[in-house]
């Protein structure tokens, strides 16, 4: 009986979330309203955290890993704008939960983490949603995942003081790169879209603030004074 309860309670969390939080915030894709209805986002949360797994909120996975807020996360989906040809690079993919969003509306999802343990466990919510098309990619972050490259979207799952060139490079022409940059000292990030052109050029603009933490590998470098 209580896990019925349990699982009926989750789902109508789910609705509540989409109808009265990314609906409302301006996201109107059926298809990505549908993935936030269908996919339980309280799996991808640590088994303590599970009762604010649907709280207008950034949850913490682990060190340097975090759940967006459902608003600002399903806004940047929005912004990606996911199709059926694309190939993802999903940085920074934590527990899973941002692969297992896309993993309906999209072609391919290469899931790039520096933490195999964290990566590991992914794969078995991935299982458990019956994300067939992600696979997983054990890797230095900064340096993507050149073997699986290019491709026509990457996403990264936190706020950067910067994109590293290397990501760039493996976006595909016509493909697109959706960041959160901050710089050193501000508050608040800007959700920018950086777009390759076919002969490589790179162009960017800015969509809406966020205020999401910083993926520690693209935190801000210290800078050294030298009196």
């Amino acid at each position: 009986f209580f896990k019925i309860m349990a699982k009926t309670n989750f789902k109508t969390l789910r609705k509540n979330m989409v109808d009265g939080q990314i609906h409302p915030s301006g996201v109107v894709d059926d298809d990505i309203l549908n993935a936030y209805e269908t996919i339980p986002r309280e799996l991808f949360v640590p088994e303590d955290l599970k009762g604010i797994s649907y709280t207008d909120e950034g949850i913490s996975i682990s060190h340097g890993r975090f759940l967006m807020e459902p608003i600002t996360h399903s806004r940047i989906i929005q912004a990606a704008r996911p199709t059926p040809h694309d190939v993802v690079l999903d940085v920074a993919t934590g527990s899973g939960y941002t692969a297992a969003i896309l993993s309906p509306m999209v072609s391919t999802i290469i899931a790039l983490e520096s933490d195999e343990d964290l990566l590991k466990r992914a794969e078995q919510f991935w299982k458990k949603t019956k994300s067939c098309n992600i696979v997983s990619a054990c890797n230095d972050i900064e340096q993507g995942c050149p073997e699986h490259a290019p491709y026509s979207l990457i996403l990264l799952n936190g706020a950067s003081a910067n994109v590293p060139a290397a990501l760039l490079d493996q976006l595909a022409p016509g493909g697109r790169l959706i960041a959160t940059l901050q710089k050193q000292g501000e508050t608040i990030g800007q959700v920018t879209v950086f777009n390759k052109s076919e002969d490589g050029h790179i162009s960017d603009y800015s969509l809406f603030n966020a205020g999401i933490a910083y993926l520690p590998e693209f935190a801000p470098k210290p800078e050294f004074v030298f009196s």
